[in-house]
């Protein structure tokens, strides 16, 4: 038995509108399986735990990078996740963690990909911010984490309409974003013990290449070398963001002098100032943060 894990209201609810719909084509090709309907924030996450409990053999995942993320953390939460894998079937503002792996978004192409394709290991990052004794918060993500700029960029997109899509809305929030929000004095510390002093509009920490709604960050990054692709952009100013914008979503953004990219499996950042984190589009905590790679943590049907 399959476990199908709906957002509803992802992609400014259109993913709801169309499950009807949905539903029925992917009973037509898949294997049997329950549909689990999301009633709010985290309960992806206890969806995915369940079903994993419950034996699911997959967990099929519709929504966006916020629904895949809680699913990713509830399934990696449970000690016997090994023996389910996940899938994707995205609809969500931006997805773009289906971006890198060229899935489709269409029901009919997807389910038959799915029947006829085949599993991938995949790697995730994990996130460790500090709190007292015994009770550092935890938090995976399968795409990207974005250390300043972003977090202020998803918290303007999150709070409100997404109607214009993923990549428009993400446009929006950027450009009133860049209104306000001044460059980070960060902290960056490596797993070779090299230490970076830097002031930085974002330390984008990626796992796969896209994010922001199309935004092509981080070409070379891979979901299975067992690496993060980071890429610190250094201290531009808004006009030069502005008037660099296309370089973003043509995956050139490394060929310019204040931004440096680079290969690692840890890293942890600081910063005297208050700076927010975010994972998979959704706000995750703020600085201090420590990231690790972990290798080939997820079956993955694609």
């Amino acid at each position: 038995m399959w476990a199908v894990i709906v957002n509803p209201i992802s992609a400014n609810g259109s993913t709801g509108k169309r499950w009807p719909r949905t539903s029925r084509i992917l009973r037509d090709l898949l294997p049997p399986f329950q549909a689990k309907l999301t009633a709010g924030p985290g309960h992806a996450r206890s969806l995915a735990f369940q079903a994993v409990e419950e034996g699911a053999e997959v967990i099929l995942v519709h929504g966006g990078d916020g629904t895949l993320n809680e699913v990713v953390n509830g399934y990696l939460s449970h000690p016997k996740h090994e023996r389910t894998a996940l899938a994707l079937l995205p609809h969500g503002t931006g997805s773009d963690f289906a971006k890198t792996l060229e899935l489709p978004r269409d029901p009919e192409r997807a389910a038959t990909q799915l029947l006829s394709g085949h599993e991938k290991r995949l790697d995730v990052g994990l996130a460790t911010f500090p709190g007292p004794p015994q009770g550092a918060n935890q938090r995976y993500f399968v795409n990207i984490a974005d250390i300043g700029f972003g977090g202020e960029l998803v918290q303007y997109v999150n709070s409100r309409s997404k109607r214009l899509g993923g990549k428009l809305s993400f446009l929006r929030g950027l450009l009133v974003t860049l209104r306000h929000y001044r460059n980070k004095n960060l902290r960056i510390s490596l797993e070779d013990g090299e230490t970076m002093h830097v002031v930085a509009s974002s330390v984008i920490v990626a796992n796969g290449q896209y994010f922001g709604g199309g935004m092509w960050v981080a070409p070379r990054a891979s979901l299975t070398d067992g690496y993060l692709d980071i890429v610190v952009v250094g201290d531009v100013t808004r006009r030069e963001v502005i008037a660099n914008l296309s370089r973003l979503y043509r995956g050139t953004l490394a060929e310019h002098p204040k931004v440096q990219t680079f290969p690692a499996r840890q890293l942890d950042v600081a910063s005297g100032e208050t700076t927010h984190v975010e994972m998979d589009g959704e706000l995750s905590g703020a600085l201090p943060v420590s990231i690790r790679i972990q290798p080939e943590a997820i079956r993955f049907l694609c």
